[in-house]
């Protein structure tokens, strides 16, 4: 569980939680598992045949070593990227365990625009363009990292459309006990 924090003050700003319930993530990440397995794999099938699975029995324990470091791994790249962003270091973030999943947590309120491309980098770097590798080279491996790691994002995509009508100008911070944010709008005194 994650520690406990006190909500940041932001002069100027009120906060406004917005959460996900990690049951409705996990029933999404396994919705998508159907759906991007089955249109990713009808495409990689489509192009490179049956011989393109040919090799799994040899995939599958280096696929399984490479699920469990990109776990771990999908938590960084939120931090760096939010790290590399806010320009704070490395104190300001902890990892642990939700029931249900993973976390990065950052103790920094910022810009929602900071926020929404740290929590989306994993979906890119771990999900999207092992993907495009695949297809590209005709990997297996890469293919089904790609899906993994899709899917392992269902959370991050969903707390990204909880905050998606939000103005651009709102702060956001990583919320410090589930998943999800606040919201800092700007009050009218401001």
């Amino acid at each position: 569980m994650k520690k406990h924090e006190e909500l940041p003050v932001v002069e100027g700003y009120e906060p406004q939680k917005k959460t996900i319930s990690m049951l409705a993530a996990n029933l999404l990440a396994i919705a998508l598992f159907v759906v991007v397995g089955a249109v990713l794999g009808i495409a990689y099938f489509y192009l490179y045949g049956a011989k393109g699975f040919g090799s799994w029995n040899s995939t599958f324990p280096l696929f399984l070593l490479l699920m469990v470091v990109g776990i771990v791994v999908h938590e960084l790249v939120h931090g760096i990227t939010w790290l590399l962003l806010t320009h704070k270091g490395f104190s300001h973030l902890s990892f642990g365990f939700l029931p249900g999943g993973v976390y990065c947590h950052i103790d920094v309120p910022m810009p929602k625009k900071q926020y929404v491309i740290g929590a989306l980098m994993p979906l890119l770097l771990l999900g999207i363009v092992p993907t495009l590798v695949a297809f590209c080279v005709g990997s297996l491996l890469w293919l089904l990292l790609g899906i993994v790691f899709i899917v392992s994002a269902a959370g991050d995509m969903m707390i990204v459309w909880a905050i998606r009508k939000e103005p651009a100008d709102v702060l956001v911070y990583d919320h410090p006990s589930e998943a999800g944010c606040y919201v800092y709008h700007k009050t009218m005194q401001s």
